[in-house]
């Protein structure tokens, strides 16, 4: 098990024509590399002289089996890549209110957290999450075929690996679409990656490439019904015990596994015998083991069998009290790899083995920038250190940062950091200024950099080369902005050790933290709401928020506008002063009267340079700190919203944005704690709206249910919307029973029918009519009702093409004077996208069929 994510920088060099490639995992470390501990030293010992790799391929983040993963890093000491279809920006979250590309972008870090854990690598494609799909054809249909095959045809050649495996089978009993197309896809290139007609393109940069098997990693196959005929099925046992680490791969899996935090998959730890069954889809069979007929040693290169007895040298003489005493075995190894050539595995273990020698000689090297981030083709000071931490002699040869002036030491400035021998801990600082290239890219991820097309992000293909982007899309996350190269010397070899410049702050609770460094705009944009709600063509005051993370900067501010909206004043001229001091520029908007609902754009002109991004910090404790820039956008909402009853108490559950949404209808709005509502705080509120999750992440409001029954009975409306499936939830949320079911309509323009045209819900105080359903996000809704008791009404029906109708949507009940509601539809998708209907729809299920 690895503490850190070094294993996610190894490369694969691909030599095409005399010309070398590198294929990297790479990305922003959140701290500098540890220095590995003994067991961790040992097993990478190990691994060095072992050949064989695994591309472990599924949908989503959170799909892969980790504990796999974790047999094939730690026990087979291959090495492994997960390759995720997609970034699971379609998902829900459990721990905050982001959706869509932000909750993406956590679970992008959640995966990187597991495989720092585990020590795979990480890729993903081009391909966009858009929620639940129910078939194969419609995943690829939305995801486009061929460029989604072309991304995994990608990482196969460029990977290399000798075996694949796919976590799901063939057909539908994965139970998703989006799981069965990443199998499918996975087989289909399987093939094509070996096929030099098939992609043509990318061999300019790579070369084809056949794996020796693709197998399913199969759920509890029945053996009884198998067909004889079929290659027999391999069992691996992933509860198998590893003294070196003390644990089982189960029990190091669930720390892993229960990164996915936003998603709920906490995993506890297996203990004792965890078979796993692998199946042919294609390939040479394997008798016993999945790496049957695959050489996984040095032999499999000429001359390699030289490398690998002075590894294995280094692996019977390595001391965990001395480290450093083998470090001169690893350099011979060093230079004897060097001998090979070059070859796609050597540059692997060459990279593993520098890994291995900078902790077996206790080096600890950092790059720390003095603030958090830096404009394009501006300067940032960076200090730098190096530490021996054992006797094995050190030379700092070189410290050299694209764009910096030359690296100084940091007690006499008239020396650099250039052939100084390290004392054993004592650490050489250096200082440096670097200027950013004047064309460097915002930090912005760079799936995200262009506007996402429905199915896929719109992101340079693989093998297309672009002067200023550094990623390819299959990578995790962004490179480093900036990255210092400490070149050092031992025992005679040259070891280049790159190193991402950060920025290093200690925080009260969580004591010393990291973060990469940024490029930022010179300017943000910050609109003070996510939707405006225009019910009449009476103007409104919308303010824009502008920060500036360097030095002040003045320009033009105007807002651009749908088709018949006007802002007063159309353009207003603003200084904004640096050190992310705020300036608010204000306009009344008008909507004309015809003027449809659409969306609005702030930006500021500076020195002739136009700038429309806003910044949003994602931080949570488990993931780094990550910074995204989206358009500066808000939704123009046009439509006649009518509400009944002013005061709205919000019992908030994982997170959402609805609450926002009821103070643009009108409500004056409350969140409440357990306490308060333990205490009678729901008296003198109209309704009661819980949110997203909220019995699933709130367990003590199932015990608080008769203060919501009592509320509703004396005359109050509660609407609850949807919460996942859990025994211990049935039949209890509402006042008469009803189960919450897997029931969901994932077509966003399915048809909608009403059960009872004229139910109060659809009549007051807004007449619900089919055009509010037009121009819906991603999905209708899910974890429907049912069944349900004769108590409740069922007020709307839709369902999937193809799929019989669904009635459990909205569940309506008087009780008492008062009203509930239970609700699976997407308002946490629908009222922040702006959709006019959904306004029109929430505000009669807050009012209760009220007039």
């Amino acid at each position: 098990m690895r503490s850190i994510r070094w294993s996610l920088c190894l490369a694969a060099a691909l030599i095409v024509s005399g010309a070398a490639f590198v294929s990297e995992s790479a990305f922003a470390e959140s701290r500098p590399r540890d220095v590995m501990n003994a067991a961790e030293l040992e097993l990478a010992i190990q691994k060095l002289r072992v050949l064989g790799s695994v591309l472990y391929i599924a949908a989503h983040p959170d799909d892969e089996n980790t504990a796999f993963i974790t047999y094939l890093e730690s026990d087979r000491l291959a090495r492994v890549g997960y390759l995720s279809m997609t970034r699971g920006s379609g998902g829900q979250n459990l721990i905050g209110p982001e959706v869509g590309e932000a909750l993406g972008v956590i679970r992008t870090q959640e995966l990187l957290a597991a495989r720092a854990i585990d020590g795979a690598e990480q890729y993903f494609t081009r391909a966009v999450d858009f929620g639940f799909s129910k078939s194969a054809d419609e995943t690829m249909t939305f995801w486009g075929r061929e460029a989604v095959l072309a991304d995994v045809v990608w990482t196969i050649r460029t990977f290399r690996p000798d075996v694949i495996l796919t976590r799901f089978p063939l057909d539908a009993r994965g139970g998703h679409g989006h799981h069965q197309a990443s199998a499918l896809l996975a087989k289909e290139a399987f093939a094509a990656a070996a096929d030099p007609k098939r992609f043509p393109e990318q061999l300019r940069n790579t070369a084809p490439w056949r794996a020796k098997r693709i197998l399913w990693n199969a759920f509890r196959p029945d053996t009884g019904k198998r067909d004889p005929a079929l290659p027999p099925l391999l069992t691996v046992d992933l509860g198998a015990y590893n003294a070196l680490l003390g644990k089982s791969y189960t029990e190091l899996s669930a720390a892993s596994r229960s990164m996915h935090k936003s998603q709920g998959f906490g995993a506890a730890e297996r203990r004792g015998p965890v078979p796993n069954f692998l199946e042919l889809l294609d390939g040479d069979p394997a008798a016993k083991d999945l790496f049957d007929g695959v050489t996984t040693g040095w032999s499999r290169i000429p001359g390699g069998a030289a490398v690998d007895a002075i590894l294995a040298e280094a692996a019977s003489t390595f001391d965990p009290n001395e480290p450093s005493r083998i470090v001169p075995t690893l350099i011979r190894a060093r230079a004897a790899m060097r001998a090979l050539g070059a070859d796609p595995w050597v540059e692997v273990k060459r990279r593993e083995l520098d890994d291995v020698i900078r902790s077996c000689a206790g080096l600890w090297l950092e790059a720390m920038a003095t603030r958090p981030y830096a404009l394009a083709g501006g300067s940032v000071p960076i200090t730098l250190s190096a530490l021996r931490r054992s006797e094995t002699p050190v030379t700092l040869a070189s410290v050299s940062i694209p764009g910096a002036t030359i690296v100084r030491d940091a007690a006499d400035s008239t020396r650099t950091l250039s052939n100084r021998a390290l004392a054993r801990n004592v650490s050489l600082d250096g200082a440096a200024a670097a200027t950013l290239p004047a064309n460097a890219v915002l930090s912005q991820p760079h799936w995200l950099r262009k506007r996402p097309g429905p199915g896929a992000y719109q992101v340079r293909a693989a093998g297309a080369t672009d002067p200023v982007e550094k990623e390819w899309p299959g990578e995790a996350e962004n490179r480093p902005a900036l990255t210092a190269r400490f070149d050092v010397e031992i025992g005679g070899e040259r070891i280049p050790y790159d190193v991402p410049v950060l920025y290093r702050w200690t925080d009260r609770v969580a004591g010393e933290r990291y973060r990469p460094l940024e490029v930022v705009p010179p300017v943000t944009l910050r609109l003070d709401r996510g939707v405006y709600l225009f019910a009449a063509p009476a103007p409104r005051e919308v303010r824009v928020v502008l920060e500036s993370p360097g030095p002040a900067v003045s320009g033009s501010v105007r807002l651009h506008l749908p088709a018949g909206w006007q802002s007063t004043p159309a353009e207003t001229t603003l200084a904004v002063a640096g050190a992310d001091a705020p300036a608010t520029a204000r306009f009344w908007v008008r909507p004309g009267e015809r003027a449809a609902s659409g969306p609005l754009t702030a930006s500021m002109t500076v020195a002739g340079v136009r700038y429309d991004r806003g910044r949003t910090v994602i931080d949570y404790p488990h993931i780094p700190v990550t910074t995204l820039f989206p358009p500066a956008e808000a939704h123009l909402v046009r439509a006649d919203v009518r509400t009944a009853g002013a005061r709205v108490a919000y019992v908030m559950g994982s997170g959402d944005e609805v609450p926002a949404a009821l103070e643009e209808m009108g409500y004056r709005v409350t969140f409440l704690t357990d306490d308060e509502i333990e205490s009678g705080a729901l008296a003198g509120f109209d309704a009661a709206v819980v949110g997203i999750r909220a019995y699933n992440t709130r367990p003590r409001l199932r015990a608080l249910q008769p203060r919501f029954f009592d509320f509703v009975r004396a005359g109050g409306t509660m609407v609850v919307q949807y919460n996942t499936v859990e025994e211990s939830l049935q039949d209890k949320l509402g006042p008469y029973p009803f189960k919450i079911s897997r029931d969901r309509v994932t077509v966003e323009g399915a048809p909608v029918r009403f059960l009872k045209a004229d139910h109060p819900l659809l009549r007051a105080p807004n007449r619900i009519a089919a055009a509010d359903f037009d121009g819906w996000v991603q999905e209708r809704g899910l974890y429907f009702a049912n069944p349900w008791d004769a108590a409740y009404e069922p007020v709307l029906s839709m369902n999937d093409p193809g799929e019989g109708a669904m009635d459990g949507s909205v569940l309506y009940a008087r009780v008492g004077k008062g009203a509930y509601v239970y609700t699976g539809i997407s308002w946490f998708r629908q009222l922040p996208a702006g959709v006019p209907g959904a306004y029109r729809l929430f505000a009669n299920l807050v009012a209760g069929g009220k007039e």
